[in-house]
Formats: structure tokens, C-alpha cells, sequence
């Protein structure tokens, strides 16, 4: 088989098609930002800065998937909440909802605010047209974010949302169809029509549906809710493109998220090993009916490992799914600042052994 390009190696496995190899997805932000050569408060306000870095770590470590983003609150300034850049790293500063005192209120005075009228934003915005523009062809990229009912965490606060969500529901609930569903839309619109000509999905990160983080017993009210914002999404950008997905948490709820989003989704990326959910499992119960994107740990193994314990990460995962179901490499999340270099190319040398169908 001809040598593919990370894009043709990913549309076939998301077609359930055998590609020439496995493919790799991974990103980091501090890494980009590494090899953009520019401290964090430039990278963050900089487009050509942000795509010259994500541009570079494409390159270096030679991804078949990827990702371009900033931090989890850049299209949240709008709103107020704000941020403290380091030169390494973004830390939020000031969320909408106070730690201590509950307050419904902060709810029920929440507005629509444009997405994209913060400058960081915009500087996001611009950089994805300047990587869709030089390698849109050549690699695929996950596009898209957080659902609504994630998106009202990042504005108020993840820790805040999910003990207000217990003690009002019917409040916090109410400023997600009143705002959230439309503020998602927009915003997922606005960052996927950036990669035109070459939008190849719309990525829906629902870790916030983890066993440990969101009520058993208000689940599928959200799940309603997220669905009514990933169709509107569809409606605008096509029905026609694939929709992958984020599950990053310890304890993902697989079982209970394929019976929710059903013939919605079109993948299952989640974290393992690192997580509680087995890639054996996961691959006996979906592999037959989704792609599946999983087995790289990046916050033990390929932080803290040798390239030989990268290999054999690596070789174990592909031996667990290769040739049971349509699989790619893949960390939890981002990958951080610190982990060695050398095991981020190990990762290529062991797909390269171990994955070449």
C-alpha cells in the first residue's frame, strides 16, 4: 500500500476502512507554544505565533491528527471571566460563580455575549485559517469543542456548575437553553467555518458526563440539551460531516454515552490506559459499530516512562485492538510541557512497528 497522508490515513479509519497504518492523534498547546519560541503571553494573543507553533509540532512529531486551541476559557472573556498568563502557562482567574456561596442568581442573569468579541478569540480564529491554508490537506484535524452543558462549566466554573447544578437544577438548566445552546452553536460554527475548505468534523467533547462529575439522575436531561445544540451545529455546517468525539475523564460512562448520542457520534475517543473503562472492553462492546481512538497515557507512561515503556504502551494497545475494530492512538487530553521528547517520537517508531496493517 502506497504511503498515505495523515489525513487519508484518519478519514479511513473513521470511514471503518483499513488505512496503511494506525493513526496517531495528539496536541499540546505548551508544546506549541515551545516551538513557536515565544513566551505563553505572546503565543495567546499572537495568531501567527499560535500557527507557526502548532505548525512546528506537526512537523516534529509527525501527527496524522491534531489539534489548535489556546486554553479551555478564551472564548469565555465576553462573559467576564478572566485570566492570569504566566510565561508558560493560563490560569483562570476570575469565574462568574463565587466557591462558597451559591447563588442562583448568577444564572439567572446570564446574557448572550458574542464568542468571538475577545481578542484572544480572534487570534484563535486567525490561526486556524493560517494552519487550514498550510496543512489542511495534509493532516486532519479535530474541530469543534464542548457542548453546552460543558461550556456553562468553563463560564461559572467546572467545580461551582456541578455542586450549583445539585442545589438549583432547574435554574442552571434554564440558562443553558436560554443562552448556552445558542453561544455553543455560534461558537462551534464560527471555529469550524475557519478551516473551510477543509472542515472534516465536528469534534463534541462530553467529559462532563464522567460517573464522578455530573448527576446520575440529571444525565439524560443534559444529554436532551446537548443533542438539541450538536443538531443545530449539523443543520449549519452539513449533516454530511462526521462527528468524533472527547472523553478525557478517570471514569467515562461508555456504556451509558453510546446509548445517549447513539447514530449521533461517529467515534469514541477516550482515555486509556488511564482511565477505569478497559480498551478490551470497549472494543468487544462499540468496536464493532464505532471507531475507536484511545491507548496512549500521557500523564504516566509517556510523562514519566522510558521510550522502551512508551513501546511497549504502545505495542499492547495495538495488539488489544488491531483487527478487532478501526483504531487510532491517543492520549486522554493535551499533552504537557515536561514530557520528554524522546518519548513523543517513540510513539511513530512503535506505530510504525507494531500498527502497519
Amino acid at each position: 500500500m502506497a504511503e498515505m497522508t495523515g489525513l487519508e490515513r484518519a478519514l479511513c479509519y473513521l470511514a471503518k476502512e483499513k488505512p496503511d497504518k494506525i493513526p496517531i492523534w495528539h496536541q499540546s498547546v505548551g508544546l506549541a507554544r515551545e516551538l513557536a519560541g515565544v513566551s505563553m503571553r505572546e503565543f495567546a494573543y499572537n495568531p501567527e505565533k499560535m500557527a507557526l507553533g502548532n505548525i512546528r509540532y506537526v512537523e516534529k512529531y509527525k501527527v496524522d491528527i491534531c489539534g489548535v486551541g489556546l486554553d479551555m476559557w478564551f472564548g469565555a472573556e465576553p462573559f467576564g471571566v478572566e485570566v492570569y498568563i504566566t510565561d508558560t502557562q493560563i490560569f483562570p482567574k476570575k469565574m462568574l460563580a463565587d466557591r462558597r456561596r451559591p447563588d442562583p442568581k448568577v444564572y439567572q442573569d446570564l446574557e448572550y455575549r458574542d464568542p468571538f468579541a475577545g481578542e484572544r478569540a480572534k487570534a484563535v480564529l486567525k490561526a486556524m485559517k493560517i494552519i487550514s491554508r498550510e496543512l489542511g490537506d495534509k493532516i486532519f484535524f479535530r474541530q469543534g469543542w464542548y457542548g453546552p452543558t460543558g461550556n456553562l462549566g468553563l463560564i461559572v466554573g467546572v467545580n461551582e456548575a456541578l455542586r450549583d447544578i445539585v442545589l438549583f437544577p432547574e435554574v442552571c438548566f434554564d440558562a443553558i437553553k436560554r443562552v448556552m445552546i445558542d453561544w455553543t452553536v455560534d461558537f462551534i460554527v464560527g471555529m469550524l467555518e475557519a478551516w473551510e475548505p477543509h472542515i472534516t468534523n465536528i469534534c463534541w467533547a462530553i467529559s462532563q458526563l464522567d460517573k464522578e462529575l455530573f448527576p446520575v439522575e440529571l444525565r439524560e436531561a443534559a444529554v436532551m440539551l446537548e443533542l438539541e445544540a450538536l443538531e443545530r451545529v449539523r443543520e449549519k455546517i452539513g449533516w454530511n460531516i462526521p462527528v468524533t468525539t472527547h472523553i478525557c475523564g478517570a471514569r467515562p460512562d461508555l456504556d451509558f454515552l453510546v446509548k445517549a448520542f447513539g447514530e449521533h457520534i461517529n467515534e469514541l475517543q477516550f482515555w486509556w490506559p488511564g482511565s477505569d473503562y478497559p480498551l478490551e472492553e470497549a472494543v468487544q462492546k462499540f468496536g464493532g459499530r464505532y471507531p475507536i481512538t484511545a491507548g496512549i497515557d500521557q500523564t504516566r507512561t509517556l510523562f514519566m516512562g522510558t521510550p522502551e515503556e512508551v513501546d511497549a504502551m504502545v505495542k499492547t494497545s495495538i495488539g488489544i485492538a488491531k483487527g478487532r475494530c478501526s483504531f487510532a492512538l491517543g492520549p486522554g487530553c493535551d499533552l504537557t510541557e515536561g514530557i520528554p521528547e524522546e518519548n513523543i517520537l517513540a510513539l511513530v517508531e512503535a506505530r510504525d512497528k507494531y500498527g502497519v496493517y
